[in-house]
């Protein structure tokens, strides 16, 4: 009789070795001539929602991807973004929201494949496209075979790869694809050395049996630059599209592999001062289900957008007009900003369920939400005291840019003495000032100066010894086209009259998101009353707010209401929510995940960062409230 202990052993050994065996027989393979996947041999295909681990706290992960799962879909798509990942040259960061092991591992448990964009370029609607903005510091030419730019991207995808390797389908995992680059096509440029280059360093570190694609646009100018050998190319594109049109369209590029539209979008992106964009239902299941009959792949663009937290949202430059995009990444996505299922969801489900069998999964199809408020906020720094000792100068002869200061985002005060007799009122011009700009000669607030509306020339009376500061605002850099190398602060001279400014002393933080944590001791220079009375401005201020939850009250989701406010950014616990806008709108509320608050009796602490004059200033009576309904659909101003 074998002892119970060796029984155990032995067992244990050849669930293991089956184990192992299941694993090295996963192949995830394509059939061109059938021009369709196989999964372990079998033809295969997909239906995939994007869903950005980055835009949701980790959390809430499961939830979302249950969600996907329980809607028919059996793949999860994912940017990885190289920006956030190593927001300093060398500094590695994948913890908590940023554990992109534990998100594949999550997938997974949902029973989700994952088709992984690692760039390295996403685009996402994301500062600067994703890229990490430090590499403006250097003469570099993105997204080129360019050593200086290749050298960073190598070393990144040092650190990268082997965190997916482990999580590729052959190797037990949920990864069948993985994309380089993103929409290379549209860039202007046909760099064949550097996406091959990329292409044969993943093939090296991942083995030339994975499966890499690109995607671009279904036009041939664009597939005619982005499709290289050794990869599949797929392409993106909505409602109103004919399939067998851009799929005809591909077809003229890459005559067989599996047809795949990697960006189908039930949504779009929303920008400050223009109104909220919307998908009908019925269009997209239209289309939805001509893409399913046609039996190609498709992935969602977005199926869960969440939000672009902290300063990470971009911008756009379109006709010569820059356009900063707001914190939500609502997109109207079939599951709303914080997770709900909504019409769009079921509709989607209906018809998935006609091509892919469809598991009966419960999921909560809402979160819970709460409401309370007014918070009162008391001033606690006004200009020019928010700018204090303790934060890093540089001084130049001529202005600099944040990235050369080391500044990643938020703000910069640049400080310069008038050492020449102006006329009254001067004219002060600025050729290239990216983004906002406000003014102030002697501590006392002139106006603001504006990119987005076009204004960068100001009158201000100023004397022989006058100080002229001017406080810059990163809206958000660019992230798709050429112009995403632009640099953000003053860029070029500053002119007073025909007299060009020189000998600049700069004040910044190396990063805004550590404003609040890294304890600042912020205080005003006496009371409210004396900063009016010496006619100095109290913007940018800082005002701070302390509450507790009710005792029967549990955290759960809620939307901050800044409404009374004008424009700035909000800390809550040390989390930055984002920036707000309402007087521009789409977006009023800023969506607040219940895992950030704190439960009774602990103090929850409310950070804001007032940028413009705001009414409530005036009498100290500034308040916010807590919504528990979100508002990212209000009017927009009609003459921008």
């Amino acid at each position: 009789m074998i002892p119970q202990r060796i029984t155990q052993v032995f067992l244990y050994v050849c669930l293991f070795t089956l184990t192992l065996s299941a694993k090295v027989d996963r192949k995830f393979e394509i059939d061109n001539v059938k021009n369709c996947f196989l999964k372990d041999g079998e033809p295969f295909r997909y239906v995939a929602g994007c869903f950005h681990y980055f835009r949701a706290p980790h959390q809430y992960w499961t939830d979302r991807l249950t969600k996907l799962r329980a809607a028919g879909l059996n793949a999860l798509q994912t940017y990885i973004e190289w920006g956030s990942h190593e927001p300093r040259e060398g500094e590695y960061n994948f913890e908590g929201d940023l554990n992109i092991t534990d998100f594949f591992e999550k997938a997974q448990e949902a029973d989700l494949l994952v088709v992984l964009r690692i760039g390295p370029y996403a685009c996402a609607e994301r500062d600067f496209g994703g890229l990490p903005w430090w590499l403006l510091q250097y003469n570099v030419k993105l997204r080129s075979n360019d050593d200086i730019y290749m050298n960073y991207v190598e070393k990144w995808f040092n650190v990268l790869l082997p965190k997916i390797k482990p999580y590729l389908y052959k190797n037990g995992g949920p990864i069948i694809t993985v994309q380089i680059e993103n929409e290379y096509g549209a860039f202007g440029t046909c760099d064949f050395e550097y996406t091959s280059r990329l292409r044969d360093i993943v093939h090296s570190a991942l083995g030339k049996d994975v499966i890499l694609f690109t995607t671009d646009q279904p036009n041939h100018d664009g597939l005619r630059c982005a499709v290289i050998d050794q990869t599949l190319a797929t392409i993106d594109f909505g409602i109103g599209q004919e399939p067998s049109k851009v799929f005809g369209v591909l077809r003229a590029h890459r005559a067989s592999g599996p047809l795949v539209n990697s960006e189908f979008y039930p949504g779009w992106l929303d920008r400050w001062g223009e109104a909220h964009q919307k998908r009908s239902t019925s269009d997209v299941t239209y289309w939805l289900d001509k893409i399913l009959a046609y039996n190609a792949s498709v992935a969602f663009y977005m199926f869960y957008g969440g939000t672009s937290f902290g300063f990470n949202s971009g911008a756009n430059f379109e006709s010569g007009v820059y356009k900063p995009q707001i914190t939500s990444y609502d997109y109207d996505s079939p599951m709303n900003e914080a997770g709900d299922t909504t019409d769009k969801y079921d509709a989607i489900k209906k018809v998935i369920s006609k091509y892919l069998p469809v598991p009966e999964i419960e999921i909560k199809e809402s979160s819970d939400k709460i409401k309370f408020g007014p918070v009162k906020l008391e001033l606690t720094a006004a200009f020019p005291q928010l700018f204090t000792s303790s934060w890093k100068s540089k001084s130049a002869t001529d202005p600099q840019a944040f990235e050369y200061l080391g500044a990643r985002n938020g703000l910069v005060l640049y400080s310069t003495k008038i050492d020449f007799r102006p006329t009254s009122p001067s004219t002060l011009t600025m050729a290239n000032l990216r983004d906002r700009a406000y003014i102030y000669v002697d501590k006392v607030y002139q106006g603001y100066v504006g990119r987005q509306e076009k204004s960068l020339v100001i009158p201000i009376r100023a004397k022989k010894g006058s100080i002229l500061d001017i406080v810059v605002e990163n809206q958000g850099r660019i992230n798709y086209d050429q112009q995403i190398a632009e640099h953000k602060g003053i860029f070029g001279d500053v002119s007073l009259g025909s007299k060009v400014l020189k000998n600049w002393n700069h004040i910044y933080l190396e990063d805004w998101e550590d404003f609040v944590t890294k304890g600042y001791d912020l205080k005003v220079a006496g009371s409210l009353e004396e900063v009016k009375n010496l006619g100095q401005s109290l913007t940018p201020a800082v005002l701070k707010g302390q509450f507790t939850l009710a005792a029967d009250v549990k955290p759960a989701d809620t939307f901050l209401n800044p409404s009374n406010l004008t424009k700035g950014f909000v800390y809550l616990n040390g989390k930055c929510l984002g920036r707000y806008w309402p007087a521009n709108g789409p977006q009023i509320t800023l969506y607040v995940p219940g895992v950030w608050l704190k439960g009774y009796p602990e103090s929850n602490e409310l950070v804001v960062v007032e940028l413009e004059d705001t009414p409530c200033l005036a009498d100290g009576k500034c308040s916010i409230n807590f919504d528990d309904t979100p508002q990212i659909d209000a009017p927009v101003p009609e003459n921008f």
